[in-house]
């Protein structure tokens, strides 16, 4: 993280650029109150005081939700209550599930669900991609899923959760990020970001 962070402060330094920097904090299982303190302290000391602007992503959780009901009504993703090692195992074999054939009205009453009836790994929301995919990590993946730990930010106030994919992708148009150096451990995630 310090080294990727650094490339991109260099960047924005040469071309009189803003440094953005994100908490991706959208997994409350992972997230504790100290990081927040001690990632900006960090950073703030690796970019020499450079950073222009941090960006909490559970605090966009509503405008996350708002482009997955895009996605939904325009029949570009579905909600998937499948077992998942079953529905990991089809994705494989570029099979459909079920669920990913039914109609809008259906999959935005499984996307209210996921508020209010679904627990923890009955159900995600998947991206439609294509499924025989010559990457199986391209096809039909997940980017909301249900996590019912305690936020250290937000508390018990939400429950739905987009996975890191989406919300950056999301970020990065919204903030109308022009360049993000990334490593080489995130190249299928820039192209699943494309998708997106």
């Amino acid at each position: 993280h310090a080294y990727s962070l650094l490339l991109n402060s260099e960047y924005c330094k040469k071309y009189k650029g803003e440094l953005i920097l994100r908490i991706s904090d959208t997994n409350p299982s992972n997230s504790y109150t100290d990081s927040y303190k001690l990632i900006e302290e960090d950073a703030n000391w690796i970019t020499q005081n450079k950073i222009s602007k941090v960006v909490f992503q559970s605090d966009r959780l509503e405008n996350y939700y708002a482009h997955c009901l895009v996605l939904l009504e325009q029949g570009n993703a579905y909600v998937c209550d499948c077992n998942s090692e079953e529905a990991s195992e089809m994705i494989k074999k570029g099979i459909s599930c079920t669920c990913r054939n039914l109609q809008n009205k259906d999959q935005l009453k499984r996307w209210h669900k996921m508020f209010t009836t679904y627990h923890s790994n009955e159900a995600v929301v998947r991206l439609k991609t294509y499924l025989k995919h010559k990457n199986p990590a391209m096809r039909d993946f997940p980017i909301f899923r249900i996590n019912s730990f305690e936020h250290p930010k937000q508390g018990k106030k939400y429950r739905v959760w987009p996975l890191m994919n989406f919300s950056v992708a999301v970020d990065d148009h919204e903030l109308r990020l022009t360049h993000v150096v990334r490593g080489k451990d995130h190249y299928d995630n820039t192209k699943r970001q494309k998708y997106i």
